[in-house]
């Protein structure tokens, strides 16, 4: 059996060059090479179509039916429709929640991997986990990255509190906040259907279900040959991200164009919808490809936050975006069959795990 390594601890013990079992296919292969870092420019740098929309979260705190509340919840409906990403900014979190995880989740990364490897597993279900590239048993290509997994299953575990000292508290006082967030933008992307308040609450699945990981790609030799992740969309139903505003790397596939994402500031979080939010919709709002390149010279650091619903939870268009004229696409799926096949399997491009539900 294959002793499983992390990539940070090959980087560390002096890797010079890519080893085969992860260079991509030239297919597969990005096609911007080199490294990527915040320009003084900055989101300046890119062309304003090619930009993911930035919004300013400041009128949640108004009244429901104060116009720049209802102004926001209607343009983010058309990120939504457009694009499947967007930042926020103003969010109501401070900046010394994020700063103080992304700090110590530096030391965690920075010691010796003997003491990173007692936390080791691939199992998607275990509370708290360190992995290594997706699921290396059943890829022919692996990711260039390592992840620190935490795990909160209601009523079967909650690996937050598990987490390794190191990072115990800082872990904790983070997913308290952003689960806020997630909870708000969820409800909001619902509004921006016309839905009312009610129907969201008892028709729209919960998302009572978290999955944070930490990801780390150490510095690649060669960052034309292969992938930190490969495209995918994301599995459960929306995911708040707290990149990486010094070292970039992450790509969204918008209309066929590979297009960076670039932090508008250091506390910005960017959003994007998963596959469950796609089937919910019936395709109207949708998940989202998407990649991170590696890096020649820079370690890169991001935090993903995944919320779903439970695993018994049957998932399918809302019948109230159903008629004559828009018939189902996806079919009723339970969440831990689709959640299973997902884990299954190698990362799949072209939004390929949505066929599980498609019609």
């Amino acid at each position: 059996m294959e002793t499983i390594v992390g990539i940070k601890q090959l980087v560390d013990e002096g890797l010079r060059e890519v080893p085969p079992l992860y260079i991509r296919p030239p297919d597969e292969r990005p096609t911007i090479t080199g490294s990527f870092s915040m320009s003084t420019e900055g989101i300046d740098g890119l062309p304003q179509h090619l930009c993911i929309p930035i919004f300013d979260l400041s009128p949640l705190s108004y009244d429901e039916e104060h116009p720049a509340r209802e102004h926001l919840i209607r343009d983010l409906g058309r990120a939504c429709e457009e694009w499947g990403f967007f930042q926020v900014i103003n969010h109501g979190i401070n900046s010394s929640v994020i700063q103080n995880l992304r700090r110590a989740a530096a030391k965690f990364f920075e010691q010796p991997a003997e003491e990173r490897m007692r936390l080791h597993s691939q199992s998607f279900r275990a509370p708290v986990s360190y992995s290594t590239s997706f699921n290396p048993s059943m890829e022919r290509v692996r990711e260039w990255r390592d992840t620190l997994f935490f795990n909160r299953f209601p009523g079967f575990c909650d690996g937050f509190k598990e987490a390794p000292a190191i990072c115990r508290k800082e872990v904790q006082d983070y997913i308290n906040e952003v689960e806020k967030l997630a909870r708000t933008l969820y409800k909001m992307i619902f509004q921006s259907l016309g839905l009312e308040n009610k129907y969201i609450n008892t028709d729209v699945p919960d998302i009572p279900r978290t999955l944070m990981g930490i990801n780390y790609y150490p510095p690649c030799p060669n960052p034309s040959l292969t992938l930190g992740l490969g495209s995918h969309s994301d599995v459960s139903c929306l995911t708040v991200l707290h990149p990486d505003s010094e070292v970039l790397g992450l790509e969204i596939n918008h209309k066929g164009t590979w297009v960076p994402v670039l932090p508008v500031d250091a506390s910005a979080f960017v959003i994007n919808l998963a596959d469950q939010v796609e089937i919910l919709t019936n395709g109207k709002y949708r998940s989202i490809e998407h990649r991170v390149l590696t890096n020649g010279e820079k370690a890169r650091m991001s935090i993903a936050c995944f919320f779903g619903p439970l695993e018994e939870t049957v998932v399918a268009p809302l019948p109230v975006l159903i008629d004559g004229n828009n018939p189902p696409k996806y079919r009723a799926t339970l969440f831990k069959d689709y959640n299973r096949n997902f884990a299954s399997s190698r990362l799949q491009p072209n939004r390929g795990t949505l066929d599980f539900a498609r019609i």
